[in-house]
């Protein structure tokens, strides 16, 4: 019996005849054209070229055409309908029609593609339906399939040979044995398409579920790709490379035990925040080991590429702003005390270090904490305390569970077991020294480990018999030890087989003091023995475990054997570790018999010029201790002791000067050091020069300067004249030039301290002039600027003896140096009560200011010395002078919260309210420093609670972004208005907001401010919370009815803000709170438009799926693809593109997604683009092409990948330039080949009539030039 599908009626014969006309005739039509584009005998070879590009075939299809023996040998009679249409499409190189394939196309569109389309809808529908086709659907099907037939006939140029078999069909009698035919063998071809369609869904439901990994995977991708740019892009060679390598593999051996105790992640987090951090701890508390974990995390976490560096000057040559660098360098101002070399070397190179930083790299610093006390007053940059992690300070300091785990990390690995009481026991030892050390020198021993708690307590006592056991019992491993520390704890492999000569010296007098014998190997066998004890090996070289075992030891042998250590150590350690009347167990005592040694050895260092070493060691002043270095200097000749002291000598390297660039404080009292170190050295403006007497001065060696002085004298010379104080006559300015010399001595003398040292300089100099002449001051301070008097000097430094001898000898107790601060400015901000009193009674003014306008009164006020306040006041100070910034003393003790100088100002007469130019009020500045009783107290004398400061900002609006909450209570209960906005807009709500006090928020709302007012110019509470990335305060302000879609003038929208910030969970609150997604902020931004730009992709996503509308751009015109273009975010392209973004959208300036990408050299971003339709010729009125812009940046990859998608290479951008034009200009040279060899012009012009030959000869790029010649460039154009 007959199928009923088959059955005759006017619908099945409908669908029997197109399906007749499909199958047969358009069959025939689409295989003319595939051999159209590809002649069959070239099909083997296209199809194998793109096979990769081939969607999914059926089996038969696929056995076909890419058969697994052989190759295809048909000439496409055999190919159905559907194999057509995926070659025509996929294969042949047809422009899509404007719907894209796929896609019903436009009833318009005619093109070839469109036909194609439009025969591969009309099977569909046949194959889909079964109960036939009515006539008026079969008359409009087949009014569309005649048309399409008819316009490939015209493409294929073959007149009406398909038309006329369509027509010769439409009245032809139907046969159904044929129809059923062809209608069973459509129906076939659909069921293999639809389980090609389930093969491709179950597929996707595959793909969908590692959706995460793949974007994981394609995330890390990038970040590597990004990484690799960077390590490319650095500036480390490669040996230096390769021994960091080796480095850090140790490293990450010994980081294994490290234990991240229980403020790690804050420390981590303060690390992650700034560029600079400076670790400081005890020895052995964990210092290094600390730097080298946190440099491991940042580049585990972030990417960071750990650079250890030996001097700070690696930091500028190995830095690069593009590349993210972690930096690492030990002890950064010195072991064992302050190196001034290193400290000067960090303050003249610190703008560069910063600079060679960016803001991608960080530098980790240590310093002993004894060091840094040291360097306190001294005000470096890397010891600011923003910058610290204090190791021993209360929050930092090792608690118990800390101490407990750290002991059983080590204790693991060596198979230890410790009872838990016992464990308990050990690391309960609170405060004890070195604590990490410690546990790793507990577990390399079991005589360590019987001591147990003891152990810990007394660390030092336990370390020293273990070197007494040594000494006695295993003297060649001992005496390996202290060999490794007179080779500057440093012995390599190569020192102990090539037997390096000074090696070998070492050797034979250690040898010889420890009474041991032995070869070079046995050395290397010691060491090797002591592994992870005391000594540890990196690569070929062996060191000290840590630098406490090398106090330890140097103490150890230095008091048995002090000839030794002066010979072989440092200059630093010698100046530091050596002393007369230091008998503590971290010193060498010198005794008697070593004075002479000792005093050789500053001759040596000083021959050497290491100057601070020997002038600053305070042992030189001690009378036994300078005779003795007195009589080995006349050991020398005179003519050898005049080069020494007085031979003007050129900085170098070793002995750096401060920059003018360091930093001080106006407000720092503590800086005698730093003007001491400028004025050692002289300016003969062109160069920098020192002389050695300068030192013997300056650090008041009075004993060692008479006998220089009477060794200049006995050889019939002029002390004036080696001082350099008798300029050649005739020289310009040569008097006053004589002056500036004496006076610069003199100031070095009265910073000195030593009276004797002033006196002998009184005595030979011109001082009366020096010390009375205003116009003298004029000269002398162009020449050394920010330098002080030297009556300011001894006041400024405290010395009562010397400023009361300069008063005497003439001095002006109102001459102020170059920055205009008089004696007793200095003496009152430093705190000498005694040297004020003695001014003002010398006739000082106690109203006169520095060049800065401020007073005595204000120096003593903002320092807190309440008794010289007292003293100034009751000797006429006003009480109401302000300074240059409109400042009153009562507006520095109140900002420094000197509560009872704020009183007794007060009381005589101070006005709370005083306030002038750019001065913050006094309550203002105690407002913002937290300053509770200060503020009480003003208040209660009077003080204006809404009276504005400087940027008419009111107290409230400071005390709120500070976070103070009593303050801010305080204020409001005393009448402060919560809504009262500075000069710029900011209301007390708004600072907060940003800032992020969730409390003090919370207590302005319901004290009335209003959570929408926006003053001046849009400071919107909402928006400064949302983008600071306070959850909490956004929640907050939202049930209190602020509205996340008010803006006003240059402010942004919260939403804006928080996607621009990217915070995740804030932006969903907005949204979710009613947020517009499509609402622009500052300069018509949208939301999508900051997250793109920022590269925030989650965001971007929740954006999407919100509404935003991924086309809508800014007000500047930019949209969010060309943002995320020109920064190269790709996964945020590709997520733009896949949902509606417009590939050739430009913007304002005329620049599409794809010229920001092809600037910028984002190739992979360019391909995306590409792919997703962008014009490769498109430009704006005034824009560049893509070409253009990528050959003038220079990407190569990118110019190549556009010339094959099809850019135009001699279309003009902007100004009329070429593409070859704009790269011959830029020196270009590969991509100028290529765009020659791609038929690029090379006489065609710009818009001023300039060809690439004349762009690449005004360049000087003679590469090009032949190239353009050899490529037909016209010379005579």
């Amino acid at each position: 019996m007959a199928s009923t599908s088959y059955a005759a009626s006017e619908e099945m014969t409908n669908i029997n005849r197109v399906s007749r006309l499909l199958m047969g005739p358009c069959t025939d039509q689409l295989r003319d054209l595939l051999r159209f584009y590809i002649p069959s005998v070239n099909f083997n070879t296209v199809i194998q070229t793109v096979k990769s590009r081939l969607p999914r075939l059926t089996e038969p299809q696929r056995k076909l055409i890419l058969p697994t023996c052989g190759v295809y040998s048909g000439n496409y009679d055999d190919m159905d309908i559907s194999l057509l249409y995926i070659l025509l499409r996929n294969v042949c190189g047809i422009q899509a029609h404007n719907k894209g394939w796929g896609n019903a196309p436009d009833s318009a569109d005619r093109s070839v593609s469109a036909n194609i389309e439009r025969l591969r809808l009309a099977r569909n529908r046949c194959g889909h339906s079964t109960r036939g086709m009515s006539n008026n659907e079969y008359n409009q099907v087949w009014s569309e399939i005649r048309a399409a037939v008819v316009d490939l006939d015209k493409t294929l140029g073959i007149g009406n040979k398909y038309q006329e078999v369509v027509d010769f069909i439409r009245n032809d009698t139907m046969d159904p044995t044929r129809d059923k035919h062809f209608r069973d063998l459509l129906l076939e071809q659909i069921k293999e398409t639809e389980n090609i369609k389930k093969d491709v869904h179950g597929l996707q439901r595959k793909t969908e579920e590692h959706d995460e990994q793949v974007i994981e995977v394609k995330q890390r991708m990038i970040k590597l790709e990004s990484f690799q740019q960077m390590i490319n892009e650095r500036n480390i060679p490669l040996n230096i490379q390769e021994q960091h390598k080796i480095l850090l593999e140790s490293w990450l051996k010994g980081d294994k035990l490290f234990h991240e105790i229980h403020s790690f992640p804050d420390i981590l987090g303060k690390i992650k925040l700034q560029p600079i951090t400076t670790i400081i701890g005890g020895p052995g508390s964990g210092k290094t080991s600390t730097a080298r974990h946190l440099a491991l995390r940042l580049q585990n976490d972030c990417e960071f590429e750990i650079v250890p560096v030996d001097d700070i000057t690696e930091i500028k040559q190995y830095g690069h702003p593009k590349c993210k660098l972690v930096f690492i360098l030990d002890d950064v101002i010195g072991v064992f005390g302050v190196e001034f070399e290193k400290l000067t070397n960090l303050e003249r190179y610190r703008e560069s270090i910063l600079n060679a930083l960016d803001e991608r790299s960080k530098i980790l610093f240590t310093c002993r904490k004894a060091v840094y006390n040291e360097a306190a007053n001294l005000k470096s940059f890397v010891l600011d305390k923003k910058c610290l992690v204090d190791l021993g300070d209360s929050y930092n300091q090792l608690n118990a569970e800390d101490r407990k785990q750290i002991l059983n990390n080590y204790c693991k690995p060596n198979d230890i077991s410790i009872k838990p009481d016992e464990l308990s026991n050990v690391s309960s030892t609170v405060g004890c020294v070195m604590y990490p050390l410690l546990c790793k020198l507990f577990c390399s021993k079991s005589e360590y480990q019987a001591l147990g708690k003891e152990f810990f307590e007394n660390p030092y006592v336990c370390i020293r018999k273990e070197m007494d056991y040594l000494q006695g019992h295993k003297k060649i491993q001992y005496a390996s030890l202290i060999m490794c520390m007179f080779c500057q704890n440093e012995i390599t492999v190569t020192m102990i087989t090539k037997k390096d000569p000074r090696f070998m010296e070492i050797r034979e007098k250690v040898f010889e003091n420890c009474r041991v014998s032995g070869r070079n190997l046995d050395i290397k066998d010691a060491l090797d023995h002591m592994i992870n004890t005391f000594t540890i090996r990196t690569d070929n070289k062996y060191s000290l475990i840590h630098d406490s075992v090398f106090e330890v030891l140097a103490f150890h042998y230095g008091n048995q054997h002090p000839e030794d250590m002066l010979e072989y150590m440092s200059s630093n350690f010698v100046a530091k570790k050596f002393s007369i009347s230091d008998t503590s167990e971290d010193h060498i005592k010198i005794q008697t018999e070593n004075y002479s040694a000792f005093a050789k050895r500053l001759v040596r260092d000083l021959e050497s010029l290491d100057l601070h070493d020997v002038f600053m060691n305070k042992t030189l002043k001690i009378k036994c201790i300078c005779s003795a270095f007195i009589d080995e200097l006349k050991k020398m000749s005179y003519h050898e002791i005049k080069n020494i002291f007085f031979q003007e000598k050129e900085t170098s390297s070793k002995m750096l000067k401060r920059n003018e660039s360091w930093e001080k404080s106006r407000s720092d009292f503590i800086r005698v050091e730093w003007i001491r170190q400028d004025l050692l050295f002289s300016n003969n403006w062109e160069k920098s020069h020192f002389r050695a007497i300068n030192w013997v001065i300056a650090y008041g060696h009075s004993q060692l300067l008479q006998f220089l002085f009477d060794q200049v004298t006995k050889h019939g010379e002029s002390i004036r004249r080696v001082l350099g104080w008798e300029v050649q006559e005739g020289t310009e300015n040569s008097y006053m030039d004589n002056l500036t010399e004496q006076v610069r001595l003199l100031i070095l003398s009265c910073y000195s301290g030593d009276i004797e040292v002033v006196k002998l300089l009184l005595k030979h100099g011109d001082f009366k002039r020096v010390l009375g002449d205003l116009n003298f001051s004029d000269y002398i301070y162009t020449r050394y600027p920010d330098n002080p008097t030297p009556l300011t000097a001894a006041s400024h430094a405290g010395h009562v003896d010397i400023v009361d001898l300069l008063i005497k000898s003439g001095a002006d107790c109102n001459k102020s140096g170059n920055p205009g601060d008089t004696p007793i400015c200095y003496a009152s901000g430093a705190g000498h009560v005694d040297i004020v009193d003695m001014l003002i009674k010398n006739g000082a003014d106690c109203n006169k200011g520095d060049t800065k306008g401020q007073n005595p009164l204000c120096f003593a006020s903002l320092a807190g010395h309440v008794d010289i306040v007292d003293m100034l006041i009751k000797n006429g100070a006003d009480c109401n002078k302000i300074d240059g910034y409109g400042a009153t003393p009562l507006c520095y003790a109140s900002g420094a919260g000197h509560v009872d100088i704020v009183d007794m100002l007060i009381k005589c007469g101070a006005d709370c309210n005083k306030v002038f130019k750019f001065s913050d009020t006094p309550l203002c500045e105690a407002s913002k420093a937290g300053h509770v009783d200060v503020v009480d107290m003003l208040i209660k004398s009077g003080a204006d609670c809404n009276k504005s400061g400087k940027n008419e900002t009111p107290p409230l609006c400071k005390a709120s972004r500070h976070g103070h909450v009593d303050i801010v209570d305080m204020l409001i209960k005393s009448g402060a208005d919560c809504n009262k906005s500075g000069k710029y807009g900011a209301t007390p709500l708004s600072e907060a907001s940003r800032a992020g006090h969730v409390d003090v928020v919370d207590l302005l709302i319901k004290s009335g401010a209003d959570c929408n007012i926006i003053y001046v110019e849009g400071a919107n509470p909402l928006g400064k919370a949302s983008g600071a990335g306070h959850v909490d305060i956004v929640d907050m302000l939202f049930k209190f009815g602020a509205d996340c879609n008010e803006v006003r003038k240059v402010f942004d929208t919260p939403l804006c803000e928080a996607s621009k910030a990217g915070h995740v969970d804030i932006v969903d609150l907005l949204i979710k709170g009613g947020a517009d997604c499509n609402n622009c902020g500052k300069y018509g931004a949208t939301p999508l438009c900051e997250a793109s730009c920022a590269g925030h992709i989650d965001i971007v996503e929740m954006l999407i799926k919100s509404g935003a509308d991924c086309n809508k751009r800014a007000l500047n015109g930019i949209n969010p693809l060309s943002y995320a273009s020109l920064a190269g975010h790709v996964d945020i392209v590709d997520l733009l593109i896949t949902s509606g973004a417009d590939c050739n959208e430009s913007h304002r300036y005329s620049v599409t997604p794809l010229c920001e990408a092809s600037g910028a050299g984002h190739v992979d971003i360019v391909e995306m683009l590409i792919k997703g339709g962008a014009d490769c010729n498109k430009s704006g009125e005034n824009g560049d092409t893509p070409l253009c812009k990528a050959s003038h940046a220079g990407h190569v990859d990118i110019v190549e990948m556009l010339i094959k998608s099809g850019a135009d290479c001699n279309k003009s951008g902007e100004n009329g330039d070429t593409p070859l034009c704009k790269a011959s200009h830029a020196g270009h040279v590969d991509i100028v080949d290529l765009l020659i060899k791609s038929a690029a012009d090379c006489n065609k012009s710009g818009k001023y009539g300039t060809t690439p030959l004349y762009e690449a000869s005004r360049a000087g790029d003679i590469d090009i030039v032949y190239l353009l010649i050899k490529g037909g460039a016209d010379w005579l154009k």
